[in-house]
């Protein structure tokens, strides 16, 4: 009967490794996956381990009118949980506001319609079959043809844009080392 106890208590877990190097474990073997599947047995006699025993806190009675005490600092291994997970956080953050501006300069596109200004140009270029329309000339025979260019609001707004994008790499570059010094 205890022999049956203990292969009832007996666990199977299945190992693989996917296409991205990540190592998976799973109490059945992954559905549609065409890569190494590893089989572990294990034996819970072989792998036992003591349940921890938690410290009893004992109780202060509070004096009437005194208030409660502050709970004790977090343990060492709590600190640098809740420290990574900040860290990871400010990493994440930061990639997520690089995504951000990068998204906008590449959206950033043609000047809007008020980012268009009108030049007076030369004539039209050497090779040019059609004079173009909008082209007239001037009491002193020089021919002026007008062209609609960029205006220095565009170029204004594009560099912003690129210096947002710039300062969000500094941001990520800055998270990913506190976050290597946090976590080391």
């Amino acid at each position: 009967m205890l022999a049956l106890a203990n292969a009832a208590f007996a666990a199977t877990f299945y190992k693989w490794t996917d296409k991205d190097g990540t190592v998976h474990y799973g109490d059945a073997p992954p559905k549609g996956f065409t890569g190494t599947v590893s089989r572990i047995d294990v034996d819970p006699e072989a792998h036992s381990v003591a349940p921890a025993v938690k410290p009893v806190e004992k109780a202060v009675p509070l004096e009437p009118g005194a208030a409660p005490q502050a709970p004790a600092e977090p343990d060492l291994l709590t600190q640098r949980r809740q420290t990574r997970a900040r860290l990871e956080a400010n990493l994440e953050r930061a990639r997520a506001r690089l995504d951000l501006a990068r998204k906008s300069l590449a959206e950033a596109g043609e000047p809007q319609p008020d980012e268009w200004q009108v030049t007076l140009g030369g004539p039209p270029g050497p090779g040019a079959q059609v004079p173009r329309s909008n082209c007239h000339k001037t009491q002193d025979g020089r021919t002026i043809c007008p062209g609609r260019v960029p205006s220095a609001e565009y170029y204004s707004r594009v560099q912003q844009l690129e210096d947002q994008v710039k300062r969000a790499e500094l941001a990520v570059e800055d998270a990913e080392r506190a976050y290597r010094r946090g976590v080391d």
